[in-house]
């Protein structure tokens, strides 16, 4: 069934981003101001814009170069609560580490409260008494508030990575999940955890029915149902749903209906050979559309080249599943690029959603109305207009859509049957940054930065160009003075990167200088990822002892800040290939060029070659003391 509605829902929600029955894109572009800088396709042919050129459909037009003192981190979404009252929500801001309380129905912030620098507040659950429980993905703490007076009750550690936090009613607990493996119960009203297992790397969302706890699972796109002892008692994967060529990754939000079913935002990615090669013809980059998606050339009626998903090789997906976790339903969502956040309507006929990378694209919508388990007929969902980037949203109990907007701080309130939107400040603390604009908006074909490394991350997926496997690399601490990039090493510095993948591949337009380095400013302040709670110290300290003694070799590539000497090298795995920073590396399993380890022990096991290190004379122990030393870097 998936493949006979592709083609369809390619035309349909993108005529749905754009709020109008017709189709606006077939004319083939939209006026821009002179000056503005547009891709080789504009009829200014590139460069800065002639008086009342035309650039390609889907390619944003960015304002002027700013770079933010404090870089904003990547988005995440689900940042926004309608507490019980149905009126007032409180929304957590992780660029400005603050937390607001306002009353929709008022239009007014009641609350404004500071956390500390770099706690990056996130997802957040109110438990009986009215209290609000937010998790610190930066902090490593969950913080717990008093809403009606806007004061801190609680700060307390759980772990280094908290993601998902909700409340149990059974137990009046919150349980917080661990982008680490940690699953973390505490008392609501205060006071120690109670309890803390480890389940596995990648936690993200919690759901909680009846005292049964379920997870979701970031990159791979799972939904863990856990036993009464932490342990996973059944794993859901979204491949039932799928048809043809595609693997679900990225499980960006995870949430109840009122129904008990599972939504699950997430997106999909092309399993095909995916040709990086830019054909000629009309699009952003030297040459034409890009290799990695639709660049919007006239008319848009079919996949591009190499894509089985019927617009870009990354297309954001919404999975419902039952309270038995079968599929209801299954939808792909290509008008909505970088899709990081759901709500659904109170009667689960429809859902909203924040497409954060159709920013800044004059003909896409950053909001979306989607129908739920079936097409109809887009025009019953009128829709304000937005302008910057919508990274969370919720829908309140007057079934208005509430829209957090990143830059400037907004809560922004879109009134059902209308096209009218209220807009309610939030913050006069500008986070205005262009790197991070450029990295988390399609770029003009559909698919943004963020979409392969999500969270400044990797999405986990082995990918298939031009016939050859490679494994998305991780950003989190591994660019600034790791050049050249790419797996082959092909890529002498970022602009060449930049040039080759955002502007030629991704059909972007052609980034000045100082665009570009926004960008790679941006990109090289992603902090590495911290290390999980549950490593055995000794076992890492025989690990290390292993790893710098010599032995191993491990140090002879392995080596300086980043545990790179950024060499092209040959070491059994068929050609020549860049030695990978191993900052974070427990983080980005699959390993290798080509996925071949889906664990760290996998790679001095069955994914071991006589030329990477000498490693084939470790014991048992021995290679479990060298994983243990590894996830901690």
């Amino acid at each position: 069934m998936r493949k006979s509605i592709v083609a369809g829902l390619g035309f349909l929600l993108v005529a749905v981003a754009c709020g109008r029955e017709e189709f606006p894109l077939m004319g083939g572009g939209t006026s821009v101001p002179a000056g503005t800088l547009v891709g080789e396709g504009s009829s200014s042919g590139g460069g800065f814009a002639d008086a009342g050129a035309i650039v390609t459909p889907f390619q944003p037009v960015f304002g002027p170069v700013v770079t933010a003192a404090v870089p904003p981190p990547p988005i995440s979404g689900g940042t926004i609560l309608v507490t019980q009252d149905g009126h007032t929500v409180v929304v957590a801001d992780p660029d400005r580490d603050l937390v607001y309380v306002v009353d929709v129905t008022a239009q007014s912030v009641l609350q404004t409260i500071a956390l500390q620098t770099g706690d990056e507040p996130g997802r957040l659950a109110e438990d009986g008494s009215g209290r609000v429980h937010v998790a610190l993905r930066g902090g490593g703490a969950l913080v717990t508030l008093d809403p009606a007076s806007g004061t801190v009750l609680a700060r307390r550690a759980v772990c280094p990575a908290p993601r998902g936090v909700a409340w149990d009613a059974t137990t009046d607990t919150v349980v917080v999940a661990c982008a680490t493996g940690e699953l973390v119960t505490l008392p609501s009203a205060g006071g120690a955890p109670t309890r803390t297992v480890t389940v596995e790397r990648d936690l993200r969302d919690v759901l909680i029915v009846g005292g049964a706890i379920s997870v979701s699972s970031f990159r791979s796109s799972e939904l863990l149902q856990l036993a009464s002892d932490g342990s996973v008692a059944q794993r859901i994967t979204l491949a039932a749903g799928l048809g043809g060529s595609v693997s679900p990754q990225v499980a960006w939000r995870t949430v109840l209906d009122a129904a008990g079913e599972t939504l699950i935002l997430h997106q999909v990615h092309d399993d095909e050979s995916v040709s990086t090669i830019v054909p000629g013809g009309y699009g952003g980059g030297p040459g034409g559309p890009g290799g990695l998606g639709d660049g919007g050339a006239p008319p848009f009626a079919g996949p591009p080249t190499g894509s089985s998903l019927g617009g870009s090789i990354v297309t954001a997906d919404l999975t419902v599943l039952g309270a038995d976790g079968a599929l209801v339903s299954d939808q792909l969502l290509p008008g909505a690029a970088l899709a990081v956040d759901v709500a659904v309507s109170p009667n689960g006929e429809y859902a909203l959603i924040a497409a954060a990378g159709n920013a800044f694209s004059p003909l896409l919508q950053t909001v979306l109305y989607v129908p739920i388990g079936a097409i109809q007929n887009p025009t019953s969902l009128p829709m304000a207009q937005l302008t910057g980037v919508a990274t969370a949203v919720a829908i309140d109990s007057a079934g208005e859509a509430l829209v957090q907007m990143r830059e400037p701080a907004t809560l922004s309130i879109l009134h059902p049957g209308t096209i009218s939107h209220t807009d309610i400040a939030l913050s006069s603390i500008s986070r205005a940054d262009s790197g991070s604009d450029i990295f988390h908006t399609q770029a003009g074909a559909m698919v943004a930065c963020a979409s392969c490394h999500p969270e400044g991350g990797d999405d986990g997926h082995v990918w298939t160009f031009d016939g050859d496997l490679r494994r998305t690399p991780s950003l989190r601490g591994t660019i600034a003075g790791t050049a050249p990039y790419h797996w082959p090493g092909d890529m002498v510095d970022f602009p060449t990167l930049v040039s080759n993948v955002y502007t030629q591949r991704m059909s972007g337009v052609l980034l000045d200088p100082p665009s570009v380095a926004a960008l790679q400013g941006w990109v090289e302040s992603i902090p590495a990822p911290p290390a999980p709670s549950w490593v055995d110290p000794a076992a890492a300290q025989r690990g290390q002892a292993l790893f710098e003694g010599g032995s191993t070799g491990c140090t002879s590539c392995h080596n300086g800040v980043k545990f790179t000497n950024n060499a092209t090298l040959d070491v059994g795995t068929g050609a020549l290939f860049q030695v990978p920073p191993l900052i974070g590396v427990g983080w980005r399993t699959p390993l290798l060029h080509d996925g071949c380890a889906a664990t760290l022990t996998d790679r001095f096991t069955t994914c071991a070659t006589l030329g990477h290190g000498a490693t084939a004379s470790l014991t048992t122990e021995n290679v479990s003391d060298l994983v243990a030393y590894l996830e901690t870097l």
